[in-house]
């Protein structure tokens, strides 16, 4: 199971990464965020089953659940990341004013007092067709998805970064710190 995970994450950083070298006739140069949690249902769907012991009746019920739990989160991390952006950008023009940024605060709030309701509630539904085992399986697999995105996603951002867009190869040299 963990095999095929990081080889589901590796294939997702992998695919961002060949993205950021460009993309021909003008097209986005990373795939759209919707494509990487695509991939990462996709893989949750093909694994729910399997890990959790799931009979085909469960898995009929618990997947829809756990596709709605995930774009609650989603929405609301968005939501609170487009807030902090445009706070960000208005603050670095040196254009933030005290109403805007007040409404803007107030979106990251709503979207910081939403989120943990919207988890719990999708978790009820969710615990609600599985057994006791099945819910600490399930919270650990979620687990270790969150974890190994985060780590892969570090490592895209960190080659992004240290490459100006381009992942380097692990035998490329590095710039110096101490060089212009």
């Amino acid at each position: 199971m963990i095999c095929a995970l990081v080889i589901a994450l590796l294939l997702v950083s992998t695919a961002v990464a060949a993205a950021d070298e460009g993309a021909p006739d003008g097209q986005s140069p990373r795939p759209p965020r919707e494509e990487i949690y695509r991939m990462v249902d996709t893989y949750l769907a093909d694994h729910l089953q399997e890990n959790l012991g799931l009979s085909d009746e469960q898995l009929h019920r618990v997947l829809p659940l756990v596709r709605k739990l995930n774009t609650d989160r989603r929405r609301l991390a968005e939501r609170r990341i487009r807030a902090l952006h445009e706070m960000r950008r208005m603050m670095k023009a040196g254009k933030a004013n005290d109403p805007r940024i007040a409404e803007l605060l107030q979106q990251v709030r709503t979207a910081e007092a939403e989120e943990p309701v919207a988890v719990r509630m999708g978790h009820d539904a969710i615990d609600a067709v599985l057994t006791p085992v099945q819910q600490a399986q399930y919270r650990v697999l979620e687990s270790e998805v969150e974890h190994r995105m985060r780590r892969v996603m570090g490592r895209v951002r960190a080659e992004r970064r240290d490459g100006q867009g381009r992942p380097q190869r692990p035998d490329a040299p590095r710039p110096s710190p101490d060089v212009p």
